[in-house]
């Protein structure tokens, strides 16, 4: 059983934080800017 690097771990969860909050407000941006066009 080979131990586990906790930095590693670490990096991963938040690399992968990083890139879906990225992700999440590029949908959201989007969306929103998709909105204002179809009021105005």
């Amino acid at each position: 059983m080979k131990k586990i690097d906790v930095n590693k771990v670490y990096k991963f969860i938040g690399q992968a934080v990083v890139y879906s909050t990225i992700y999440l407000a590029a949908i959201v941006g989007t969306v929103w800017a998709f909105c204002q066009n179809t009021i105005y």
